[in-house]
């Protein structure tokens, strides 16, 4: 390993191995470099501007993770891989252009980047494309949306709506998912903290929003998997879904039907907003940190019997929870 000020190269200066120690705005890479190890830039929160060798294969993930400050990138089109968490995080970007040489790109590579607005794939890319100006980043293999942005319009052609795709996308306040979309990967909404209105069109198989609920519903297991601050859980819903609401700051108020039985994995994590919560009897399962860090809860009543609850359930939050009998020890937060 060769040490140059703070950043750290491979002997050869094929690699980037670690740059986490930089404070600089502005950084160039050795025009060596083939490879952004994992994590070398994890957390530079000053770096503005980096500019990046054209001999670059790969970027590893999380490799800029956390770059809140980097508003200039500049993918040169020798990149051919983009791993998961590549640049999550990095909110200050507020345009992006995929090279017509990337082929490869990990889930969430561009996952929390809150003020993306313009998003292009070059005309030329054999594997991905932006469609119909949709200001997306679409695998054309699939039709699986992958990245999207604050100003992503889902063309009618997308097949499914790929897991962390929007999250963290704060700025989004529409969403209408289109007829053809048959799945949706977890936390593909999670953190969508702006989103006032969601709308599934009324020809969509596999999905629906009834009774005008502001709400994704998985229409064969009557799931809610998607909602947002302004969402009415319909009487039909039985399960809320993982990361359904999770992130969702905006919500205050929440009435969960008789008809609701289990609550899944983080659905509603960071709900900061809410203050009082009341758990029917009908629920019979809370997931892992399903009500995690909703640190504004004071008031809590849970139900009778309670045959599943995780134990970070409530994770972090301050709460007086009432109850009457009971089969299910509860934790302690």
């Amino acid at each position: 390993m060769e040490k140059r000020d703070v950043v750290v190269y491979s002997e050869d200066y094929k690699k980037l191995v670690d740059a986490t120690a930089l404070k600089d705005k502005y950084y160039e890479i050795d025009e060596r470099v083939e490879e952004i190890c994992k994590e070398a830039f994890k957390g530079c929160d000053k770096l503005e501007e980096i500019v990046m060798p054209k001999k670059l294969k790969k970027i590893d993930s999380e490799a800029f993770q956390g770059c809140s400050s980097l508003t200039k990138l500049t993918l040169p089109d020798s990149v051919a891989r983009i791993d998961g968490l590549a640049f999550c995080g990095c909110s200050g970007l507020t345009e992006l252009t995929l090279p017509n040489s990337v082929k490869s790109i990990g889930d969430g590579a561009f996952a929390d980047c809150s003020g993306l607005e313009k998003i292009t794939v070059e005309s030329g890319n054999s594997r991905y494309d932006s469609r119909d100006n949709c200001n997306s980043i679409i695998d054309k293999k699939t039709n699986t949306l992958i990245a999207g942005c604050k100003n992503s319009v889902i063309p009618n052609s997308v097949a499914r709506i790929d897991g962390l795709a929007f999250c963290g996308c704060s700025g989004l306040t529409e969403l209408t998912l289109p007829n053809s979309v048959k799945s949706i990967g977890d936390g593909a909404f999670a953190d969508c903290s702006g989103l006032e209105k969601i709308t599934v069109e009324s020809g969509n198989s596999c999905y629906d929003s009834r009774d005008n609920c502001n709400s994704i519903i998985e229409t064969e297991t009557n799931t809610l998997i998607a909602g947002c601050k302004n969402s009415v859980i319909p009487n039909s819903v039985t399960s809320i879904g993982d990361s359904a609401f999770e992130g969702c700051t905006g919500l205050t108020e929440l009435t969960l039907p008789k008809s609701v039985t289990s609550i899944g994995d983080s659905a509603f994590y960071g709900c900061t907003g809410l203050t009082e919560l009341t758990l029917s009897n009908s629920v019979k399962s809370i997931g892992d940190g399903a009500f995690a860090y909703c640190s504004g809860l004071t008031k809590l009543t849970l139900p009778n019997i309670l045959i599943n609850i995780w134990e970070s359930a409530f994770h972090i939050c301050i709460y007086n929870h009432r109850t009457t009998k009971t089969n299910q020890k509860y934790p302690s937060v």
